[in-house]
């Protein structure tokens, strides 16, 4: 069941209707109820995955609290973080290593797989595999109180981000999930407000560019693009994914909100970063904070002032986030690449010769928006031959023309646009619901007036570009 599909959206209103309607006291079981619900409308079979994997960091966390700092503890912590690394592995990289091993040990690709190791991806694994790990790490650091299954199995499985994220942490997420907090009228509109925007972001424009960068990134297709086909494909894609993975966060923080519940925010606007740097605090921030807090900091603890293990430890942390994206040597150039960028800002950050500081600002931003760009190249290339094909032509074999209708152009350049005015947008709502909470008058007419009817426009957007075929997609990782 799709966030943006007819039947969430009715099942939604009902399921919040129930939930403030019931006793606080069984709320809880409710939305885990909920959540399971939710993910065996995917697949029934696997809903087993969550639970095994809530086991084992339910056990494991139990043996870190009650032997804090001894050998047990550090035991346990290892024993659970492989337990569940190791079930992610097989779950969605086992094809991806079976066939790299068979390239170079002839007896791997003689004996194939038992059947039982043949099950489909789990939905959504990778979100809660880290989420699980973080739990066991929080709870070694002290940062996580809670002892409780109930309070875990929540946790990892509250259904707004079960899928594909946010990527939240316990001590964020839990203290919240007691659901004591009485109804406010505002759970509702805030809600309403990001699942909204969500629902216009995911049909009006990453599905708009989805059916052109499809067509663009076909294999016979790919290597008949001229340069001009080639940076707009790599320019469409990059909005595609933005808008179409925002859309999720959004809709999942805005059905969080309906519940009284706040997920941590995703997107602010990555397309107006300045730097690499602060493109990837911009881009995906909770698996950007995850992956600074406990794979880059603890690897870098011991190296600070020595810039080559700094350095290694920059492309290292980023090839994961490659990794961590998909089973695919595209997925892990486009981390690699990501690494290599922040390497050289960091190598030149304040450095460079700044005869005109605005015109260097300037010249850094337009540069990071073309690296990045040019790094969605293998991230949604069917093969690194592909990926080297339009890579070559957009920096040195040249080719000019245009190969598609000119629809494609023009709605990726209004897409452009639209990213360029996005933070504006945000900060013109954002005043106006400020003013609303001083003018009492001004409130009244912005509850019962401008906010329905900016609702049913946005509404009506979304039906007349509704394609219930295009699936979001972080969901394939």
């Amino acid at each position: 069941m799709q966030f943006n599909s007819y039947s969430y959206l009715l099942c939604l209103a009902l399921a919040t209707t129930v939930f403030w309607a019931l006793p606080s006291r069984f709320r809880r079981g409710y939305v885990l109820a909920l959540s399971l619900l939710f993910y065996a409308t995917w697949n029934l079979y696997l809903v087993v995955i969550p639970f095994i994997l809530c086991t084992i960091t339910f056990l494991c966390a139990r043996v870190i609290r009650a032997n804090k700092g001894q050998p047990p503890a550090r035991r346990a912590l290892k024993a659970g973080i492989a337990a569940i690394i190791g079930i992610l592995v097989i779950a969605k990289y086992r094809g991806f290593v079976i066939s790299n091993l068979s390239l170079v040990i002839p007896w791997v690709q003689s004996h194939p797989l038992p059947t039982i190791a043949m099950v489909g991806l789990p939905l959504g694994i990778s979100f809660y595999s880290f989420e699980a790990v973080s739990y066991l790490l929080d709870t070694r650091q002290g940062r996580v109180n809670s002892s409780s299954f109930m309070d875990l199995a929540l946790f990892i499985m509250f259904w707004p981000h079960l899928i594909a994220g946010p990527i939240v942490r316990g001590r964020e997420l839990i203290p919240q999930l007691t659901f004591t907090r009485p109804f406010e009228t505002r759970f509702v509109y805030a809600g309403l407000d990001r699942l909204i925007l969500g629902l216009v972001q995911k049909n009006f424009i990453a599905n708009s560019l989805g059916s052109w960068v499809d067509d663009g990134f076909l294999p016979k297709v790919a290597a008949l693009n001229t340069t001009i086909d080639c940076w707009f494909l790599a320019v469409a894609f990059g909005l595609q994914i933005y808008f179409d993975f925002s859309a999720y966060s959004n809709m999942a923080i805005g059905t969080a909100q309906f519940l009284g519940v706040t997920l941590p925010e995703n997107f602010r606007f990555p397309y107006h970063a300045g730097t690499p740097a602060e493109f990837w605090s911009r881009w995906h921030m909770t698996l950007s904070r995850w992956i600074r807090d406990y794979v880059f900091f603890p690897l870098n603890a011991g190296f600070q002032d020595q810039k080559l293990q700094l350095y290694a430890s920059m492309i290292g942390a980023m090839g994961l986030v490659g990794l961590w994206h998909g089973a695919g040597w595209g997925y892990i150039l486009w981390g690699l690449m990501h690494g290599t960028y922040l390497v050289i800002y960091r190598a030149f950050e304040g450095d460079a010769a700044k005869p005109s500081p605005a015109l260097l600002r300037w010249l850094v931003r337009i540069l990071t928006l073309v690296a990045v760009a040019a790094a969605w190249i293998p991230f949604r290339s069917a093969t690194l031959a592909q990926a080297t094909t339009m890579l070559s032509s957009m920096f040195w074999r040249f080719t000019f023309g245009m190969s598609y209708s000119v629809n494609f152009y023009l709605v990726t350049v209004l897409a452009c646009g639209f990213c360029a005015v996005e933070p504006y947008l945000a900060t013109l709502v954002q005043k106006s619901d400020a003013l609303g909470e001083r003018i009492r008058a001004y409130a009244g007419v912005n509850e019962y007036l401008l906010r329905p009817v900016a609702y049913a426009c946005l509404l009506i957007v979304f039906l007349a570009f509704d394609d219930r075929d295009m699936q979001f997609i972080y969901f394939q990782f």
